[in-house]
């Protein structure tokens, strides 16, 4: 693990630590916690001393131990549980069974961007509210870069294969990048580290400013802020120049429809054309498009090289006499020679195997033990079935996708890796039409009766969340990890595991690959090296 990494994720530990252990009753959330701890099924609180200040240190570690047992005990009867939480105080955590009525109930009760809010903690990380009030870069994400994967799918594919195969994350971020701001930023490998940095402060800052008590709250929150800023500083001093002089272009056109100057099809393209239609002046500020920017590779890029590094990992660490490579590699051989040896997105799509398999990973080895936040907006609260009390305004409704994917019921023999798993039908119970509401929990599940992609949306597979605030990003990410798959099985021979799989760190509800891993991997065919290391972080 790197001296970065260590910091990183050593001192938000030790910070949420002092804070849970010295904070006192009402400092950290509402009295309602304590009375729905009091009056409801909880797991996570043991004895008699310090339960509270305990309970909430234990979190830190703790969370995905609380939400398997949980699952055990409530959610297969059908009913909801407490687990505690050091960065939201209490979180209620829904059954399977009620997930399709509780993510469908309106905005004005159950609210996403909320609970994305507390999380992030962007009053304090982000500091601009011309960005938090008026977010269009998710629609950058969510329609234009969906809408144009024929076009940027060749982009990405280009990227990828000129890379340097050392680091799973400078290989997303260089792909990732192609589409979002072009050449030559996307080949910075400062921009790119910068990159990293950002992220990483605004997630991590998140974590310290909710583990803090309230009444110290606003000083860590200008605190955190602070260094967001500087780090975000470092980061438009490279992009900053390339976006101004995008900038001027565009208005040059706008205002001369005849200047020979043709816009990129690029995510940058589209946020100042999204800031051109919202009406405001102000958008187009150079410094507001930069963290635009900047946030559009925040929520996308270490959730996907996380992913790929998983993808990776499970399968080196899978039998190799079951030839699982082996059969991938002809999938992938296959349809590029099929496709005349340059990647489409009709090609990308032929790619079932490998789709399976990244959807089996991530069934496997989900990025979080628990998630799909949501947070109670209704002054009134709201009420859930098989609950003695109303769920009061502020509390955090989540999920625990974990154990969800664990699920025997639903997924047979569901602590292995079988990466072709859903390449074939029947390969797990079909929740979406046999668990609505109201369903008992010993209901024989279905075999669905075709495959599924990885895309696709249902009660047991969480991956990418559910409901009409699932992953805006999903498909473009899905694309570019598919591609990073197929050019890596075709071009490298890859060596498997000696020892066992190296284990995530759980972290909050986080399962984080922060472990240092590598693997061996030689260029295969005409182009044969000396065997090499890819660095999974």
């Amino acid at each position: 693990m790197s001296s970065y990494t260590t910091a990183g994720l050593v001192i938000p530990i030790i910070l949420v630590i002092c804070f849970a252990c010295f904070g006192r009753k009402g400092h950290f959330y509402n009295i309602s916690d304590y009375d729905l701890v009091r009056l409801q099924p909880a797991v996570g609180f043991q004895g008699q001393w310090l339960v509270w200040p305990r309970a909430i240190a234990g979190s830190i570690f703790q969370s995905k131990r609380w939400s398997m047992e949980g699952y055990i005990k409530y959610s297969k009867a059908g009913k909801p549980f407490i687990i505690p939480s050091i960065e939201r105080g209490i979180a209620v955590i829904i059954p399977l069974q009620q997930l399709r009525s509780i993510y469908s109930l309106p905005e004005n009760v159950l609210n996403v961007q909320a609970a994305q809010d507390q999380t992030l903690q962007v009053r304090w990380t982000i500091w601009n509210q011309k960005i938090t009030d008026f977010r269009f870069h998710i629609n950058v994400i969510r329609h234009q870069l969906t809408r144009n994967l024929d076009q940027l799918t060749p982009l990405i594919a280009a990227e990828i294969e000129r890379g340097i195969w050392d680091s799973c994350f400078k290989l997303v971020a260089g792909a990732s990048n192609r589409a979002f701001c072009g050449i030559p930023i996307c080949r910075d490998i400062r921009f790119l580290e910068r990159l990293r940095d950002h992220a990483m402060a605004i997630f991590l800052g998140g974590v310290i400013i909710n583990a803090t008590p309230k009444f110290i709250r606003p000083a860590a929150g200008v605190a955190i802020g602070l260094v967001c800023h500087i780090l975000f500083r470092r980061a438009s001093k490279i992009c900053l120049p390339f976006v101004k002089a995008r900038l001027e272009q565009t208005a040059m056109l706008r205002s001369d429809p005849e200047y020979c100057w043709v816009p990129p099809r690029d995510g940058l393209q589209w946020i100042i054309e999204e800031s051109y239609a919202s009406g405001d002046i102000g958008q187009l500020a150079p410094e507001i498009i930069c963290k635009r920017l900047l946030l559009v590779n925040d929520i996308s890029l270490h959730t996907t090289s996380f992913t790929v590094h998983n993808v990776i990992l499970d399968l080196l660490s899978a039998d190799p006499s079951k030839a699982y490579i082996e059969s991938l590699r002809e999938e992938c051989e296959q349809v590029l020679t099929e496709a005349g040896g340059s990647w489409t997105v009709e090609a990308v799509n032929k790619l079932k195997l490998v789709d399976s398999t990244i959807r089996e990973s991530i069934r496997l080895t989900p990025i979080a033990s628990v998630g799909l936040p949501r947070t109670v907006v209704h002054p009134n609260g709201t009420q859930l079935e098989n609950y003695g009390v109303r769920i009061p305004y502020g509390t955090t409704i989540a999920t625990p996708i974990e154990a969800i994917h664990y699920d025997e019921d639903i997924y047979a023999n569901a602590r292995r890796f079988d990466p072709f798993r859903f390449a074939q039908p029947g390969a797990a119970g079909n929740v979406f039409d046999n668990l609505s509401e109201g369903a008992t929990a010993d209901k024989e599940l279905k075999p669905r009766n075709k495959p599924l992609l990885s895309a696709s949306l249902d009660e047991a597979f969480l991956g990418f969340g559910f409901g009409k605030h699932a992953c805006p990003g999903r498909f473009f990410a899905l694309n570019e990890m598919k591609i990073f798959i197929a050019h890596m099985i075709i071009n490298y021979d890859l060596q498997p595991l000696s020892k066992k799989r190296p284990e995530l760190i759980d972290f909050l509800w986080l399962k984080l690959p922060f472990h240092g891993g590598k693997v061996r991997v030689r260029r295969r065919a005409a182009k044969l090296l000396s065997a090499s290391e890819l660095n999974l972080q």
